[in-house]
């Protein structure tokens, strides 16, 4: 099988959530196709991004690597600019950012010197470029159901103005999703529930379920004892879903819990903490705040209780997989559980507003057992259903589905 990977950005290192499903997917491709990668340049994605090795490392695995620079990425004010336009545009700014002569070139110019069985394109803004690689069947994957994603942020978004050009950015959304996702041969999500949704957009739509995964090697308990009442949450916080969970925790949440178990600490680890995170970092010895870490499984591990209080966003939380696979409890909100199906009491616990947070946290520092047999069995979840080689066999089948289905078409 030979493929045509078009990703909306270069893969490595796998050290975010969308980075990680993104290299993990090729490197599993890779076992069984020959693949030839083509990625949009984001240079702000990490702090001290290299490109440069980034390109090696992905050399590795694949048979060719082209790297393509968008307008919207290499100058703010084109960035802005585009933004702007889009509030006059039939299509959305999603769709918008990634129109690029570069990229047409590039997808042009691979289709010419290989003939492709599979062309698959990583995100929704990406969709465009289809027609151009036919006769090869076409898969467009969804890390989240976009236009779902931003409607939902519209509901915590306090900005007015950002608020009324969401609704803009929704309504476009829908009506390109609903135009443009059943032509694809067949579609990824990363859960039933994210597929349920796509039907009730586009109910022609021929969907497969690729679930985010999780390194059970390189995630994996190393039996260290964790520090009584010692709480962390890993989030990238210059993603908004994030960011909002960051400032949940510091302004409703930490205030309740360090009320009622005085001892207990907490490390925020993640790029691009807001000033409300820092100021309350300052202001409270108990709070650690670390910024980027290349490395998140020692902040995991010293932790007794795993956070996640998302309010916003889509998707599966890879986040949630790699502190499952770390053997560490979890108190997260009924939202930044979906599309993992865990059951609450056995594998996770569940907390919507402050009060619950504080109340499933005491339960586990009062009973470090029952916290660690939540561990344990969480651990035994992932390795079931989240590890990588798990997910490669799905992957190869909803590939060989595309073909399939294209073929009968032809």
């Amino acid at each position: 099988m030979k493929i045509l990977w078009v990703s909306q950005n270069l893969p490595y290192p796998p050290k975010t959530g969308v980075l990680q499903r993104n290299y993990n997917l090729i490197r599993e491709a890779t076992s069984f196709a020959e693949v030839h990668l083509i990625a949009i340049l984001k240079q702000d994605i990490l702090p001290d991004y290299d490109a440069k090795l980034a390109e090696e490392e992905l050399a590795k695995l694949c048979a060719s690597v082209t790297v393509v620079q968008l307008p919207t990425e290499m100058s703010r004010f084109r960035f802005f600019w585009v933004l702007f336009k889009s509030l006059f545009t039939r299509l959305p700014f999603t769709v918008n950012w990634a129109n690029c002569q570069a990229l047409r070139d590039a997808i042009s110019s691979a289709c010419a010197s290989h003939s492709f069985q599979l062309a698959y394109f990583d995100t929704i803004s990406l969709a465009p470029y289809r027609k151009q690689v036919e006769p090869a069947a076409c898969v467009l994957n969804h890390h989240n159901i976009e236009s779902g994603l931003f409607d939902r942020r519209i509901q915590f978004e306090p900005n007015s103005l950002l608020r009324f050009y969401l609704r803009q950015e929704v309504r476009k959304l829908k009506a390109y999703e609903s135009s443009i996702v059943h032509t694809f041969d067949v579609n990824l999500t990363v859960s039933e529930l994210d597929a349920e949704r796509l039907l009730q957009i586009s109910p022609r739509v021929r969907t497969a379920v690729v679930a985010n995964g999780v390194d059970v090697g390189y995630f994996s308990p190393r039996h260290t004892s964790p520090e009584t009442g010692h709480l962390v949450m890993v989030s990238g916080m210059n993603w908004f879903p994030n960011r909002d969970a960051a400032i949940f925790m510091a302004q409703d949440i930490w205030p309740l819990v360090s009320a009622v178990i005085p001892a207990s600490r907490l490390t925020i680890v993640g790029t691009s903490p807001p000033p409300a995170i820092l100021e309350l970092a300052a202001r409270d010895t108990r709070v650690a705040v670390t910024g980027f870490a290349n490395d998140v499984r020692p902040y995991i591990e010293r932790a007794q209780i795993y956070l996640c209080p998302m309010r916003d966003g889509g998707g599966t939380r890879l986040k949630i997989l790699d502190a499952l696979a770390m053997c560490r409890p979890i108190v997260a909100t009924t939202m930044a559980l979906e599309g993992i199906a865990v059951t609450p009491e056995r594998e996770v616990l569940i907390a919507n507003t402050p009060a619950e947070f504080v109340s499933q946290i005491e339960r586990i520092v009062k009973n470090p057992e029952f916290g660690r047999e939540l561990a344990v069995n969480g651990r035994a979840y992932v390795e079931r259903h989240f590890s990588w080689a798990v997910i490669r066999d799905n992957m190869r089948m909803a590939f060989e589905s595309a073909i399939n289905s294209r073929a009968k078409h032809e």
